[in-house]
């Protein structure tokens, strides 16, 4: 697999956002970003992109590395904003960053976990990947809040993200950490979740910063 420098990879995004907008005129990406001229020139004379008068574009190898690079930052950008929580400003920067050190195998999980998605926060598409192409529907992500569970499901705690830290000491006294295995009993007037033998009552707003993993039919529960 060819290994590009940081700002390769960042003129295959720049311009496939580009040509998304139907704006890939060399004119605008100079005058907007002067610095990639001689990384533009490079990629060129290397077989990537391909200029058509004023206008710029993907070889097939180039777009098949872009919609790679383009993936991994999309979904960044949800796994950043949409479950880590994230600022929104902060987003894009981080997302950045992620682009340019995920493996395949790890996109696909990201991607698995998060169910798929097929746009980004700022409603761009996700490029599909393997992964996607197993099924033709948006699935329930592979990981989800509590309060995402079906009444008498099964799930194991993944992990916990409470937006007040003590939150965290008081599940953990309950016994609720990751790893547990619970079941959902009711969602009304309050979250209760039946585990060893002990049931517990949760307000939603603690239930939200749950997240499980649904344990398929006939899963081992040990």
């Amino acid at each position: 697999m060819t290994q590009f420098p940081r700002d390769c990879e960042n003129v295959f995004v720049l311009v496939w956002s580009a040509l998304e907008r139907g704006d890939a005129t060399l004119e605008k990406l100079f005058v907007a970003h002067p610095h990639i001229i001689p990384v533009v020139a490079q990629l060129e004379a290397d077989g990537w992109l391909v200029r058509e008068g004023g206008q710029i574009r993907f070889s097939p190898e180039g777009e098949a590395k872009a919609q790679e690079l383009v993936r991994r930052n999309r979904l960044a950008e949800v796994l950043l904003q949409e479950v880590l929580e994230v600022h929104p400003e902060r987003v894009p920067y981080n997302a950045c960053l992620w682009e340019h050190v995920l493996s395949p195998e790890v996109t696909d999980n990201i991607c698995t976990f998060l169910g798929h998605p097929r746009h980004c926060p700022h409603g761009n598409p996700i490029p599909p990947g393997p992964c996607c192409k197993q099924t033709s529907r948006t699935v329930t992500p592979l990981v989800q809040p509590l309060t995402s569970l079906h009444i008498g499901a099964s799930a194991r705690i993944t992990f916990i993200a409470p937006k007040v830290h003590r939150r965290l000491d008081r599940l953990a006294a309950l016994g609720i950490v990751p790893g547990t295995l619970l079941t959902l009993k009711q969602k009304s007037p309050s979250y209760v979740v039946r585990f060893d033998e002990t049931e517990v009552a949760l307000e939603e707003e603690v239930a939200r910063d749950i997240f499980v993993r649904e344990l398929a039919n006939g899963e081992r529960r040990s």
